[in-house]
């Protein structure tokens, strides 16, 4: 079962103190990024399968609309990059952490995410559909119109989100816990805010999105 001292279970990226400096020039099927510091590289447009990352720190790096399908991530940290338009279906994502980076209509349908952290990021219209997150939590993102359709976000964290117009519908919302966060357009069935954890406010909006009025019995 899924508790709140999930908030203090997801384990960091396992990084070496010292990582070599290196350079990505290109993405090619099956390479392996094996403990590299990689600052501002521009892989745009590129695509391959199969590729690993692991133990590797990511800095301004640029993926816009790259293509890779089954890519790992293990031991990975992400600062200011962008994925802008990415499309990486059936991604593995181990311990990685997103700091400050431009995701904006990433593509990630049926990823595992375990153990995985997004701070300050902005995952508008983010596709992560039938995603599986393990250990997870959102910190101050921008998720306007991203779509969690049939994704299983149990014990997963959105702290200080904008969840405007978010597809929720179908998700496994157990132990998920929006407080705190923007939740106007919502997009959800009743089933499937079972066991999910909101603030009174929130609580307030998600009965009038199934036609429901609450006020005091004293009022007219």
């Amino acid at each position: 079962m899924v508790t709140q001292s999930s908030e203090q279970a997801i384990r960091p990226p396992q990084l070496p103190k010292r990582l070599e400096a290196g350079a990505i020039q290109t993405l090619a099927d099956h390479a392996e990024h094996l403990a590299l510091r990689v600052s501002k590289c521009d892989l745009t447009g590129q695509g391959a399968a199969d590729v690993l990352f692991e133990q590797v720190e990511l800095s301004r790096v640029v993926l816009q609309r790259t293509t890779m399908s089954h890519v790992r991530l293990f031991d990975v940290r992400a600062l200011s990059c962008d994925f802008l338009g990415a499309n990486w279906r059936g991604a593995r994502f181990r311990r990685a952490e997103f700091n400050g980076c431009r995701l904006l209509g990433v593509q990630l349908l049926e990823a595992h995410l375990d153990d995985v952290s997004f701070k300050g990021c902005n995952l508008e219209n983010a596709v992560l559909a039938s995603a599986t997150f393990n250990r997870a939590r959102f910190d101050e993102c921008v998720l306007r119109g991203a779509m969690f359709d049939g994704a299983d976000l149990g014990g997963v964290i959105f702290r200080g989100c904008d969840l405007t117009n978010v597809d929720l519908q179908g998700a496994n919302l157990h132990a998920a816990d929006l407080r705190g966060s923007v939740i106007d357009g919502l997009r959800v069935g009743p089933k499937d805010v079972q066991g999910a954890i909101i603030d009174p406010t929130q609580a307030v909006q998600i009965a009038a999105l199934f036609g429901l009025t609450i006020k005091p019995l004293d009022a007219a």
